[in-house]
């Protein structure tokens, strides 16, 4: 009885969990978006990986959605993307590409401030006065360091099609 449980819910994908070539899928659309959009695609990655290690049906307690973690008020308000659109991972991918690439031209570069605000919000400020939130040391820590294993894998082609 206990195998019958345990194989069906492998079967059913207990835990929501992505299958590895799924998940390869999703790592493969996020270079290819990067790339037109002119994102570093290891830092793309990084922020993919943590915002949802790649899962476009992930919900966060604050409601934010899909493989970026995109709020659906900012997709609305800022993009005029409906909420239920946000889990087609390429409109959710490409809006949280976008939203990353003009925090980087909103502070020159400075991917540190970038994803500081990207985690969690505006305290971060302006330039020059501008500085990373306390409570998103780790986040930014974690995508830096994801970022450097990301541009390992992309320099051995990991990603090409």
């Amino acid at each position: 009885m206990r195998a019958a449980v345990v194989f069906l819910m492998i079967l059913l994908g207990a835990g929501n969990a992505l299958a590895s070539s799924e998940r390869k899928a999703i790592q493969r659309l996020v270079v290819a978006e990067a790339r037109n959009m002119g994102v570093a695609p290891a830092l793309a990655l990084a922020v993919a990986h943590a915002e949802s290690y790649f899962d476009p049906t992930v919900v966060s307690h604050k409601g934010a959605r899909g493989v970026m973690q995109i709020m659906p008020q900012t997709a609305w308000e800022e993009y005029g993307i409906a909420p239920e659109q946000l889990w087609q991972p390429r409109i959710n991918i490409r809006l949280g590409l976008h939203f990353l690439q003009r925090l980087l031209g909103r502070y020159r570069g400075r991917v540190d401030l970038a994803l500081s605000y990207y985690n969690g919000g505006s305290a971060v400020g302006d330039l020059p006065r501008a500085r990373i939130i306390p409570a998103t040391y780790a986040y930014v820590r974690k995508v830096v360091k994801l970022r450097l294993n990301y541009s390992r894998r992309i320099s051995m082609g990991s990603y090409d099609e």
